[in-house]
């Protein structure tokens, strides 16, 4: 299974695009980009993913251009979201990192590492955004959390809390308009 359909499979038809910033509904398609290096499981080459860029016509909006990722694509990541639980759940039954990595995802062991850092750190943070939004004890499991706190905040502000708190400085202040 190619990673295009993986995506495409989940993909929502929308004839309206909304910018995630100001929420201006005038936007155009401003062009595309290529994601490419998508870890994937049994798969030893990389997949590519097309990302596409919209213009958001608002003069007064902060962002210039934005990008659109399809589910289950994260900013920074080569692992799809549904590939970073499957991930967490392996190394919690036990599973060794080497043998995930050269076995399963064919990638180097500290790829694997790196991954599951990245899983416990967003885990502790949605954990944290959730008991702030709801006042409630955290659920179990990160992907049942997240699912809340989506449903809470929605997905474009889920991404752009997560981005601002994981990547400070690549984020100008929001006053400057710039490019994301």
């Amino acid at each position: 299974m190619k990673i295009a359909d993986c995506i495409t499979k989940n993909k929502k038809k929308t004839k309206e695009i909304i910018c995630p910033a100001c929420h201006f509904r005038n936007c155009r398609r401003h062009g595309k980009y290529t994601r490419k290096g998508f870890h994937i499981p049994n798969h030893a080459e990389m997949g590519l993913v097309d990302i596409p860029r919209f213009l958001c016509r608002n003069p007064d909006c902060p962002l210039c251009t934005f990008s659109i990722l399809p589910p289950g694509v994260m900013r920074y990541c080569r692992f799809l979201w549904t590939g970073l639980l499957s991930l967490k759940t392996a190394l919690e039954a036990g599973v060794s990192p080497k043998r995930l990595a050269e076995n399963i995802w064919h990638v180097g062991q500290r790829v694997i590492l790196r991954a599951a850092q990245l899983i416990a750190y967003i885990t502790l943070w949605v954990t944290g955004l959730y008991q702030e939004l709801t006042a409630k004890r955290p659920l179990q499991g990160v992907g049942a959390t997240v699912k809340a706190v989506t449903e809470k905040i929605g997905r474009f502000e889920l991404h752009r809390r997560w981005y601002r708190h994981r990547y400070p400085r690549r984020f100008p202040d929001k006053t400057e308009r710039h490019t994301i």
